[in-house]
């Protein structure tokens, strides 16, 4: 607000002072010095101050000024000023009225990628103005893009585009302890433990069972001859054989990274400007291999809607590669090493016994097992109603 400071003195300065207070004429930081009165008072109250002086013929002078108005009042025929203060203006209303950035709200178990892409889907992606948005069309296409979401609006609060949502209720979980099974060996082993928890056991300990034969059974014939179902449940633990084996060639052909080109690029709004000049873009190839890194600018904490973008496009070249025996040694071990822990990893390894054979071409492993884990698992039983 524009504040002016103000002298007065005359003869009927005491009612000059009772007329400011009869119309309303706020004054601060008032002074009297003698015959002089000194107070500060709103700017645009300054006719009024020049009516009353008049009418009870008081001298009054304007000491200083302190505001926005008069601070710019020297610059007002200056063209590059007022041409910069529109200009200023003018982008501040075209980041404003532009999809700045995109806050979700209400996902838990919907990734904030995935609604990300498919609102650029439908189009809705930084730089596009807000005016151009179907807001109830988007909103229907995507309950229907993501089925998670059951409940979707979109609003913008300057050049946020806010987008509220709530996922649907999970059905409450299926509890399959009623559904009638049979437990039945996964792997040819002989048992070593049962703990039948329910239906009724068809083998024992000691037993030796194939692939596929029933171990629980969930069925029972009463004395009537009627089949009754339960669900048969239990844990049962063998001894089985497995092998892993694997070659490894002395001379193989694998990929690598050749040449890298670079582009920087600077991101307004979503559309991309090249920083980079004569750069040509490589061919769309299946073998081009395409990263990139996005810095943001920031501006007091917070994220502005440019950012600069280094893209790297790398051919993918092969090579041909000699090993020595030690290496490929080496690599099957760790093979075999990973084949049990991604397919072994519960189980007990009792005996292992492995062997290497060298060729012409390369390098095999053979390793045979002895396992002992679990082997029963439970399959349903279906049962033709009559």
């Amino acid at each position: 607000m524009a504040v002016i400071r103000i002298e007065a003195d005359g003869e009927q300065l005491a009612a000059f002072r009772d007329a400011l207070r009869r119309n309303g004429v706020r004054c601060r930081n008032q002074q009297m010095r003698g015959e002089c009165f000194s107070a500060e008072t709103a700017a645009g109250a300054y006719r009024m101050l020049e009516a009353l002086a008049a009418r009870y013929q008081v001298r009054l002078t304007v000491k200083e000024r302190h505001g926005l108005r008069y601070f710019f009042a020297p610059y007002r025929m200056r063209l590059g000023f007022v041409c910069g203060a529109l200009c200023g203006i003018w982008f501040l209303w075209w980041c404003n009225a532009r999809i700045r950035s995109i806050e979700i709200t209400g996902n838990q178990r919907v990734p904030e990628a995935e609604i990300v892409r498919a609102l650029a889907d439908l189009g809705v992606s930084y730089g596009v103005p807000f005016r151009d948005l179907p807001y109830s069309y988007i909103e229907q296409q995507m309950r229907l893009a993501v089925s998670e979401i059951e409940w979707i609006t979109m609003r913008h609060r300057g050049g946020r585009l806010i987008v509220d949502l709530t996922e649907e209720t999970p059905p409450p979980e299926m509890h399959m302890d009623h559904i009638p099974t049979n437990v039945i060996a996964a792997e040819t082993a002989q048992i070593t433990g049962m703990d039948v928890r329910g239906g009724f056991a068809v083998k024992q300990i000691g037993d030796t069972v194939h692939a596929g034969d029933l171990l629980i059974t969930g069925a029972q014939t009463d004395a009537f001859g009627i089949c009754k179902y339960y669900h048969a449940e239990g844990i049962v633990t063998g001894t089985y054989f497995d092998t892993f084996e694997q070659e490894i060639p002395f001379v193989s052909e694998i990929p690598v990274r050749g040449r890298t080109q670079t582009e920087t690029v600077l991101s307004v709004f979503g559309r991309r400007i090249s920083l980079t000049l004569g750069f040509a873009k490589p061919e769309a190839d299946p073998d081009l291999i395409y990263e990139e890194d996005a810095e943001p600018l920031m501006l007091f904490d917070r994220r502005l809607p440019l950012s600069v973008i280094r893209c790297r496009y790398t051919q993918q070249e092969t090579a041909i590669t000699v090993f020595s025996e030690a290496e490929i040694r080496t690599m099957l071990e760790e093979s075999a090493a990973r084949y049990e822990r991604n397919f072994h990893a519960e189980d007990t390894v009792l005996s292992k016994k492995a062997e290497f054979s060298r060729s012409d071409l390369g390098i095999s492993l053979k390793i045979n097992y002895v396992f002992e884990g679990v082997i029963g698992k439970s399959s349903e039983i279906f049962v033709k109603l009559s």
